[in-house]
């Protein structure tokens, strides 16, 4: 009798992992549906690093779009939500030079540091703040790629 409480109660207690476990979309399929401007198809996507608020998890992604004619780009940190959800994107461009940002990941935010200034995105259970301006003026929160 003991063994059997003991099956049937196991089935009525979530393990802790359950409540973190995110059922994961292709990158690609989740920025398809904010692409109005059909840059996708010429996007490199390299994940950068992920962000946990309590049960929620964040991934960061950088896109890197170049025109295959002009052979102009536009970058983007763009922000996936549980793997499933796009959470919006912030027009910013990473790299090593002078006038580029440099990205660090904490435990509820991303910063980015470029030349002398610092823009930083913070993280609860609703999503990223929606930022203004973010790596300068005209490139806040955009909720398309």
């Amino acid at each position: 009798m003991i063994r059997f409480l003991l099956v049937t109660l196991s089935f009525l207690i979530p393990f802790p992992a359950a409540a973190e476990q995110v059922v994961s979309t292709n990158p690609r399929a989740v920025f398809a549906r904010h692409d109005p401007g059909g840059r996708l198809p010429n996007t490199d996507i390299r994940e950068l690093g992920m962000i946990r608020i309590h049960g929620t998890i964040y991934s960061i992604f950088y896109l890197n779009f170049v025109n295959p004619v002009s052979r102009h780009g536009q970058q983007r940190i763009a922000i996936i939500k549980n793997g499933t959800e796009f959470a919006g994107a912030y027009e910013c461009v990473l790299g090593p030079g002078k006038n580029e940002g440099k990205l660090f990941i904490g435990k509820d935010r991303l910063t980015v540091k470029i030349a002398d200034l610092t823009f930083v995105i913070g993280f609860d259970e609703e999503g990223p703040t929606r930022n203004k301006y973010f790596c300068g003026e005209g490139s806040g929160w955009e909720d398309s790629i």
